[in-house]
């Protein structure tokens, strides 16, 4: 039954066949993606320069095979729509990830380590592929790809490469006006919920803000609650740049 299970999509699961937020499972997950963060993160700061290029070299092609392989899969079992185009943050991110490791662009890094990751946490932290179980193709693809999303801005921090200062706080919030007012009209015409601009994620912090502004005010609600968890991650990694960065530590 699981490996009949593995290539299910959604709706032809069983029902409640997903798992539980916050649930063991989901947890375990969430601790070895933090594990695997910290210890790679620390081995990737010992590397040379050199090396590490090397290694974003591979890292750019990684991304993209994470992307396709998932798309593929979708395409091949019939399910490939327009809500699976790569417009949701944590789908940009992957390429965002890409053009930086082949161009090294201050702007593309600092939009990534400061508006992808909190946003790939986010994603890790409140799922919106819980409806799948465990042992299937796109709960962990969708893991596995977050995952490496937030561990490799980890990477960025922790050698150096990206220090994103207060003076480009400009940068994610340029990036994050345009991409709304280009994605609103998008989910319009495509029927879609790209960066959850019409509705909030079931489960996540949005759903509060929904309640609390209404329909009407959502946008700016939203976009004043980006605003201060991309504040509240900047002052994060002042703090970790302020305590951590010494010859011993990562």
């Amino acid at each position: 039954m699981i490996l009949k299970d593995f290539f299910l999509y959604e709706t032809q699961l069983p029902e409640e066949s997903g798992f539980e937020l916050f649930g063991i499972g989901h947890l375990v997950w969430i601790f070895c993606i933090a594990l695997f963060s910290c210890i790679t993160g620390r081995w990737y700061k010992k590397q040379k320069e050199r090396t590490q290029k090397k290694i974003n070299h591979i890292m750019g092609v990684v991304f993209p095979v994470i992307a396709i392989y998932r798309d593929m899969v979708l395409v091949l079992t019939g399910h490939f729509d327009t809500g699976y185009l790569p417009l949701h943050l944590c789908g940009m991110a992957l390429w965002i990830a890409v053009m930086y490791c082949f161009t090294e662009n201050r702007f593309l890094g600092v939009v990534y380590v400061l508006l992808c990751i909190p946003g790939a946490i986010g994603a890790l932290l409140f799922p919106d592929w819980n409806v799948y179980p465990f042992w299937n193709y796109m709960n962990i693809h969708d893991f596995i790809s977050h995952g490496l999303i937030v561990t490799f801005g980890f990477w960025l921090v922790a050698s150096r490469q990206i220090v994103p200062k207060w003076r480009d706080f400009w940068m994610p919030v340029l990036f994050g006006i345009i991409g709304i007012v280009i994605l609103k009209p998008v989910n319009g015409v495509l029927h879609t919920n790209y960066w959850f601009l019409n509705s909030p994620s079931a489960g996540s912090p949005l759903v509060w803000i929904l309640k609390v502004t209404g329909e009407r005010w959502y946008l700016a609600g939203y976009f004043l609650f980006c605003l201060v968890i991309v504040a509240v991650w900047k002052g994060i990694l002042s703090l970790y740049v302020h305590v951590s960065w010494n010859d011993n530590g990562l």
